[in-house]
């Protein structure tokens, strides 16, 4: 099978794009700019998906597509202005390519959406389906909620069959941003107030994340499907840090604190969304995905929690 994998030098795209062409596919690979040290076997193309007027030359002669690429979500992004900006990387670009696919005669593509489509949050014993009415919350949200739809469009006016997944928070081997803080933060055995939160959270591994994305890729059930996808075992923020502890061989520093108190200090100091994503709920029911595809999630959580431990401290001491 040849693939056309967008928003290749990503941190999922990366792997992917490897894994992928480890397993026998062909694969090209489009990026803004080419990174380094990348497997001589991809295909590698540059190019400006927003900017350019038509994307046949990316699809043609590919069998299916997986697009990763898009204005990630990013938290300190003004809403006023942040709005059209993911319109336009998130909108409008899968649209472009959803439409050179069924021009070029790709048979699948699937799109890397969000949880956020979903909505911010859910209770321990309700978690978010893929049945669910969309109730996005921010710009982000609503951009990914409307390319979903620029899919469904396409897909329903031509032979092109869609795909959409909805994966949570991703880590692994790579991963940046809060959750390396988090390692950080645990490695130097810093205190945290976090004791007493009794809440659960799904996460996936990237490694979780490309099988699911690999054999929704040749599943003949995956046509028009919307799939959410976890590791398949949910955490509260002190069994995450207890394993994040665990995979570097320390203790957690976790002091029990009233959450209500903690909640009222967090919004005092202006840092309500902080303490939402650490102490509140948010999951997925991944039973359709499993059903679906005959899918389980391969690797584990403590196997992939050391994965990305490791190379946090590989990443950290060749600096």
């Amino acid at each position: 099978m040849k693939i056309l994998v967008t928003g290749a030098t990503g941190f999922i795209g990366t792997q992917l794009s490897e894994t992928l062409a480890n397993s026998g596919h062909e694969v090209r690979c489009t990026a803004r700019s080419l990174a380094p040290n990348r497997s001589t076997t991809l295909e590698m193309v540059t190019c400006d998906l927003e900017s350019a007027d038509n994307l046949d030359h990316l699809t043609m002669g590919c069998d299916a597509i997986v697009h990763l690429a898009g204005r990630a979500h990013v938290m300190s992004d003004d809403p006023a202005t942040s709005e059209s900006l993911y319109l336009s990387a998130n909108v409008d670009v899968t649209r472009k390519l959803a439409q050179s696919a069924a021009r070029t005669g790709v048979k699948r593509m699937i799109l890397m959406s969000s949880v956020k489509v979903n909505g911010e949050s859910t209770t321990i014993d309700s978690p978010f389906t893929s049945q669910d009415t969309p109730n996005p919350q921010d710009p982000y949200g609503r951009s990914k909620t409307q390319a979903e739809q620029a899919l469904w469009d396409v897909a329903s006016s031509s032979g092109l069959e869609g795909v959409v997944i909805r994966p949570p928070l991703v880590y692994g081997p790579g991963v940046r941003a809060n959750f390396a803080s988090l390692i950080g933060i645990v490695n130097r055995g810093i205190p945290l107030p976090l004791g007493s939160i009794q809440n659960k959270r799904s996460f996936v591994s990237v490694d979780n994340l490309i099988d699911c994305i690999a054999t929704a890729l040749q599943s003949s059930n995956a046509e028009g499907q919307t799939f959410l996808v976890s590791d398949g075992h949910d955490l509260s923020t002190p069994e995450l840090i207890r394993s994040i502890a665990s995979a570097l061989h320390k203790s957690p520093m976790l002091i029990p604190f009233p959450p209500a108190l903690l909640k009222i200090a967090a919004t005092t100091a202006g840092k309500r969304g902080a303490y939402d994503r650490l102490c509140g709920s948010l999951t997925v029911d991944i039973a359709l995905t499993k059903q679906k595809l005959s899918w389980t999630p391969p690797f584990t959580v403590q196997d992939s929690m050391q994965r990305t431990v490791d190379a946090f401290i590989q990443s950290r001491d060749s600096r």
